[in-house]
């Protein structure tokens, strides 16, 4: 009963983490805009959390602040900048007010993904100061395993090879968000990929051309993306040996570390489990490092009768935590920034390419967002860490797509006063009310489309199946 109480009391702490992460980025993205209108004396009626009609509202000094019902943004009414009633829950009689100028429609535009780079930058600096958490599977350039179904196999790859460099980029680990293996196979373009790799015992550089595969979804699934079929190399420590198991027959315990599988460098855990199913069952003689000394032990893989399709087991329980370091101080502040940003100008460059695979249903909404906070708050040791290196990225994320030209967005009124500053005669209102309730439908049927894919994901519980690319 504890128990339960306890996990209950742990997850409604984490989904409060998640809800104040998230509504600090949208309140600070609007104070940027409410504070930019107050200072060149615009006229401010609403600041309110999420879209839609106001389910708690208080009116302060003649603004009226709120929390609205469709859990997506937020926003500051402003009367003065373009007409905004379709996202900002509008129906209220408008006030005669004075025109302002185009230079201040665009301070005040730009004030909000300015602040959202601020705290991007703030975010970063605390990444800077507390470090940030790694593990090998992110930092190693080494090949795990390979799935034999998968292009890598047919190309030749094996468990060991370093990979330097995909299609004339040189990679720097198998995660990250720039020029990672991960990211350069995801936004790869053509039918073959070009890989540069150094292996063990030859003396020159490997040049490798792979294909790829993309699984195929359902209908009603976010869509696959790119894989070559490798996953990075990752010490193999076990955490325990299942009551009665081969594991536990051969005498193995919670922190051995397996270095081989029958002479061969074992570079995954991942690469055991491929060893015993491809054995049908034979020995397997392991090298194992026991208290800093290497012992010889003999597995025999054994295959459970229930379910009928499964394959050999081992009965080993990984202990995933190897290989977790902490890089402190964290990487610099202007860096990371800087690589949230060259991340997004790299996804939103593939959306319109032509040779790419990346679509608009990879994207996330405001519910992807929450998950992916959720997901990172939920490691016990270091969730509030990967939280703030999340953070970065997020705004970053929201400052420059609300750059866009497009109208709703921040960058479609900075295009707009800037043609009306051009042309030096103000766009027609009725036209523009059209236009921008247009704009917004859009905006909002975007936003409902990645929503069910997001949901879909939560739904699903994501993949169950080792991590690939």
């Amino acid at each position: 009963m504890w128990d339960l109480i306890t996990g209950i009391g742990k997850f409604l702490w984490v989904i409060f983490q998640v809800i104040v992460l998230f509504n600090l980025l949208i309140v600070v993205h609007e104070l940027g805009h409410y504070w930019a209108a107050k200072w060149r004396g615009l006229k401010v009626e609403k600041f309110q959390i999420w879209f839609g009609k106001a389910i708690w509202k208080k009116e302060i000094n003649g603004v009226q602040w709120g929390l609205g019902t469709i859990p997506m943004g937020g926003f500051v009414a402003l009367p003065q900048m373009a007409p905004m009633e379709m996202l900002e829950g509008g129906g209220d009689d408008k006030e005669q007010l004075p025109p302002i100028t185009p230079l201040d429609k665009i301070i005040v535009a730009f004030a909000g993904p300015l602040f959202s780079f601020g705290l991007a930058f703030a975010f970063a600096l605390l990444v800077w100061g507390v470090g940030k958490p790694e593990h090998v599977r992110m930092t190693t350039n080494i090949v795990g395993w390979v799935n034999p179904d998968y292009p890598a196999a047919a190309a030749g790859l094996r468990p060991g090879d370093e990979i330097i460099s995909i299609d004339g980029t040189e990679v720097s680990g198998f995660g990250g968000m720039v020029d990672s293996i991960t990211e350069r196979i995801v936004f790869s373009k053509g039918e073959k990929i070009q890989l540069v790799v150094r292996r063990s015992g030859v003396a020159d550089l490997m040049n490798i051309e792979v294909g790829y595969k993309i699984a195929d979804k359902g209908a009603m699934e976010r869509p696959d993306h790119r894989r070559i079929g490798i996953a990075p190399a990752s010490p193999a420590f076990v955490a325990a040996a299942t009551e009665g198991s081969p594991a536990m027959n051969a005498g193995l315990k919670e922190g051995d570390e397996i270095l081989s599988a029958n002479g061969e460098v074992l570079h995954s855990p991942v690469r055991l489990m491929q060893i015993a199913e491809q054995g049908e069952g034979k020995a397997i003689e392991l090298l194992v490092r026991r208290a800093g000394e290497n012992i010889p032990m003999t597995l025999i893989p054994g295959k459970p009768k229930v379910p009928a399709d499964a394959g050999y087991m081992t009965g080993i329980v990984w202990d995933n935590s190897k290989g977790q370091s902490l890089m402190h101080p964290g990487p610099n502040p202007f860096q990371q920034v800087l690589n949230g940003a060259t991340a997004i100008f790299r996804t939103i460059g593939s959306l319109f390419s032509s040779e790419s695979d990346v679509s608009v249903r990879h994207m996330s909404s405001a519910v992807g967002i929450g998950n992916f906070y959720y997901q990172t708050l939920s490691d016990p040791v270091n969730g509030w860490r990967l939280a703030l290196v999340l953070s970065v990225l997020i705004n970053v994320n929201l400052g420059l797509l609300n750059l866009l030209p497009f109208p709703v967005l921040d960058g479609g009124h900075i295009t707009m006063a800037t043609y009306e500053w051009i042309r030096k005669k103000p766009i027609n209102l009725r036209f523009l009310e059209i236009f921008q309730t247009a704009c917004a439908l859009l905006l909002i049927g975007f936003m409902v489309y990645v929503t069910f894919y997001d949901v879909g994901d939560i739904v699903r519980g994501g993949e169950a199946e080792p991590i690939r690319w």
